[in-house]
């Protein structure tokens, strides 16, 4: 687990907010005891009431090496790439909790998927190919968010995204 900063601005902004629910591409990376990184796609999220926890989903047909790594270390860091402007920041932390999803998970990454699928077709990728995109069943992993960085292309890239 990390330890968390309770004092001062909670990590995730309303920068990070809207930008989790505007159709991101998102990816759940991990790393195994040798340090070998693992990636498994993010279908969805949800920010905690505190700003400072975030609960991200993730194909359970797709979770088994993921869930073997947080089992291990804990750690992990989600990005988020915004494909019609390329706005991306990486959230970090360690892992609170694992559950399987439920069916009231369900409505709200419905909702998220489908502003994926629409992000990706304003740039050719066909609809008939995205809906296919496994995402359910799934896992939704509890984070505590520890650090937020900028990633979006450009002279900004890998510096901290201000509270």
């Amino acid at each position: 687990m990390v330890e968390r900063d309770a004092s001062g601005p909670a990590p995730l902004s309303d920068e990070v907010v809207e930008l989790l629910g505007s159709g991101v591409v998102m990816s759940v990376a991990t790393r195994d005891a040798a340090l070998a990184p693992e990636l498994v796609p993010g279908m969805g999220s949800r920010v905690g009431r505190d700003r400072r926890t975030l609960t991200v989903f993730v194909p359970k047909e797709l979770a088994a090496q993921t869930l073997a790594n947080i089992a291990h270390n804990g750690q992990l860091a989600v990005t988020l790439t915004r494909p019609s402007d390329h706005k991306s920041l990486q959230i970090k932390g360690g892992t609170r909790g694992v559950r399987d999803a439920t069916d009231g998970d369900r409505p709200s990454l419905e909702l998220l998927r489908g502003a994926m699928i629409e992000q990706l077709a304003s740039f050719g990728m066909p609809r008939a190919i995205t809906r296919r995109l496994t995402w359910w069943p799934g896992v939704a992993i509890d984070i505590d968010v520890s650090e937020v960085f900028v990633q979006t292309p450009g002279p900004g890239a890998g510096r901290p995204l201000a509270r």
